[in-house]
């Protein structure tokens, strides 16, 4: 398949993330640039809490009920807006006065720059649409798809019981996999041609805009830095290709793209920045709705969306104690707001105790010094990424700023606080101290790394937007220059107020694409099946490939997760005994891992065989994702072994048809 071919897979994409959530956000009142920017948050919250409440309903999983469940949500929402603003002039509306025109061209230009940046990145990433991650993580989240497309069980509540075994199932947070899964049920494309094309769309279009909106709140309707933001966006290998390529760690990609609309949207609930005019329910909707859909996609991002909102909730209740006193109200308001702030941090403080991984999940040791971390902070080069020297200047630009402009105090606090938790998590020295700040995180210094581009991006791009004002003041006194009356290209160059500034953006996110190419290489090593992958090799993808032939539909193949083999369930859609590492095994499971290769002389296989239906084995060996060695012999099956028929090989990889237990 072609990249050209999977357009329409985009449209519907595209269509997914921004359709549901913007009938919800028209519904509320939004009528500017937030309209589009919040939509993919919505949608998010919308098709994860949908997955969630179906099962209770009675419903299957399926576009059409999703749908319906968004146009239902949707008119109530607008009927209960309209009820409540009749006859109040529309005042629970976003509905801020329309800029001129020219004001929106350099934003499009930006966004549309960034997202094909972001998007020809990707492309050369995955390498070609059918190319999937050969990491520990992927195994879990491609079988996830399968496994609602195959069972209808989408729901977070739920989604665990494809690796429970016969223990009851917990919470894991579904939404990037119900998204998945509603892709491929529109547009009928592969497991892995609709997460590409899903994650595509996410990183190009969804993170900008987020992207573009809390520059809007930072930097207020400055047009130069809102349309910088959108070209910034695609210049960190911190993000989005490093948790594309690390992990995979999907949904926390999903969540992290969410984050700077979210944060935009808890600016607005408080009244800090540039909110285009927002108040009424929307402007304490907004926020609530952002955190659900950030939560359900992952935990993680609802905690870094928390500690990032830390200086905003303070700027707040600072702001509030001093207007009070300025107009010699009562101090008791004050002190119980101050109450209630202290009751936010205990709340707060219970909820890092409590949502976070068991500690023996968050193992992630400290991977360099102090300095090297702050060297890293300071040139946006997280784990040992290439500097980027010109968006790190920006960067530090923007900062210097922000710091000068009181107003907008509170988004250095928030970039300290991501510099902090980076710092800490790659280079903190004392466990108790850094497993109590990060292990929300996994003390994973990538997950953390992975946030820094959302505070880096905002003063990246005030950053621009102030040079692009030097640049203008140098341009106007350039252009009172006798010599540059004889000259029709100068005059053309420096007679327009935008085609400058274009000239820079242009140099920008050229200057970005450089340091780029290494961690583009990466990613790209990782999604190819070359011969020894270390998860899937080019021998093994053949006989996968060749499954859905070989193997009738209703037949399980005894399989290895360890080696590659639990991949024929996403990939060739026929049921596997694993499908992720971290399976608990019932007892006839456990059995097999260990003993099918002795069906013939074993009489206690057989009966776990036919209880289970397994008649087929995939022997894929014992080099593992990991290079460990858990185990599974029972898989390892010699070619005479009696009561196999070897059915497929392909160099050391092998099919096995069971035929000991009749």
């Amino acid at each position: 398949m072609s990249w050209y071919s999977t357009l329409p897979y985009v449209l519907a994409s595209l269509g997914l993330l921004f359709i549901p959530g913007g009938m919800l956000a028209f519904a509320l009142g939004l009528r500017s640039f937030a309209f589009i920017s919040v939509a993919p948050l919505f949608s998010v919250a919308l098709v994860g809490g949908t997955a969630i409440l179906l099962p209770f309903l009675g419903l299957g999983w399926s576009p059409l009920n999703v749908a319906l469940t968004s146009a239902v949500l949707s008119a109530v929402t607008f009927g209960v807006v309209y009820l409540i603003y009749r006859n109040r002039g529309g005042g629970g509306t976003w509905r801020a006065a329309l800029p001129p025109a020219r004001l929106y061209a350099i934003p499009a230009i930006g966004l549309l720059a960034g997202a094909l940046a972001i998007g020809f990145q990707l492309r050369a990433a995955f390498g070609s649409p059918e190319g999937f991650s050969q990491t520990f993580d992927n195994i879990f989240h491609l079988n996830a798809v399968r496994y609602i497309l195959d069972t209808g069980q989408a729901s977070s509540l739920t989604m665990s019981s494809m690796t429970s075994g016969d223990a009851p199932p917990y919470f894991y947070p579904a939404a990037w996999h119900d998204l998945a899964s509603l892709l491929i049920q529109i547009t009928g494309a592969p497991v892995t041609v609709g997460v590409n094309v899903l994650n595509i769309s996410v990183a190009a279009v969804v993170w900008p805009l987020g992207n573009m909106l809390l520059t809007r709140v930072v930097a207020g309707a400055n047009p130069y830095a809102v349309g910088a933001a959108g070209i910034l966006s695609a210049g960190f290998a911190a993000f989005p290709l490093l948790l594309l390529d690390f992990g995979v760690l999907y949904p926390n990609f999903l969540s992290v793209s969410m984050l700077p609309a979210g944060l935009a949207c808890v600016a607005a609930f408080f009244g800090i920045g540039d909110s285009q005019g927002l108040h009424g329910l929307s402007r304490y909707t907004l926020a609530p709705i952002a955190a659900f859909g950030i939560a359900i996609a992952h935990p993680n991002g609802l905690m870094s969306l928390i500690a990032f909102s830390a200086p905003l909730l303070l700027t707040s209740y600072v702001r509030l104690c001093v207007r009070r006193h300025r107009e010699g109200l009562p101090a008791r308001m004050s002190v119980l707001f101050g109450t209630g702030l202290l009751l936010v941090v205990a709340l707060v403080a219970v909820m890092w105790r409590f949502i976070r991984p068991p500690s023996e999940a968050a193992f992630w040791p400290t991977v360099q010094t102090v300095g090297q971390a702050i060297g890293e902070v300071v040139t946006n080069s997280g784990m040992q990424h290439p500097t980027a020297w010109v968006v790190s200047a920006l960067m530090l630009v923007g900062l210097i700023r922000i710091l000068r402009w009181p107003s907008r105090l509170w988004f250095a606090g928030t970039f300290l606080i991501a510099a902090v938790l980076f710092v800490v998590v790659s280079a903190g020295t004392d466990k108790f101290l850094r497993n109590a700040i990060t292990g929300v995180w996994y003390n994973d210094s990538y997950r953390l790394a992975a946030l820094m581009p959302v505070v880096a991006v905002p003063l990246a791009a005030l950053g621009t937007a102030w040079l692009i004002r030097k640049v203008q003041a140098l341009n106007s006194s350039w252009k009172s220059k006798p010599f540059l009356d004889r000259m029709a290209w100068p005059q053309a160059l420096f007679g327009s107020k935008a085609v400058l500034p274009l000239i820079l953006l242009g140099i920008i996110l050229l200057t970005q694409s450089i340091p780029m190419q290494s961690s583009i290489a990466v990613a790209r090593s990782h999604y190819t099946a070359s011969p020894n992958a270390p998860l899937v090799s080019a021998d093994e993808l053949k006989i996968i490939d060749e499954v859905d032939q070989l193997v009738p539909k209703d037949a399980t193949i005894a399989v290895s997760p360890w080696n590659g083999g639990a991949m024929a369930f996403a990939f060739a859609d026929r049921n596997t005994t694993s499908k992720h590492t971290l399976t608990t095994y019932t007892p006839d499971e456990l059995l097999l891992n260990d003993s099918l290769r002795d069906a013939a002389s074993n009489p206690a296989v057989c009966p776990a065989v036919r209880h289970l239906g397994v008649k087929f084995a995939l022997d894929f060996g014992t080099k593992e994702v990991h290079g460990e060695d858990h185990g599974f012999k029972g898989l390892l099956i010699p070619d005479s072994a009696p009561g196999f028929q070897l059915v497929a090989r392909e160099g050391e990889a092998k099919l096995f048809k069971l035929t000991a237990c009749g």
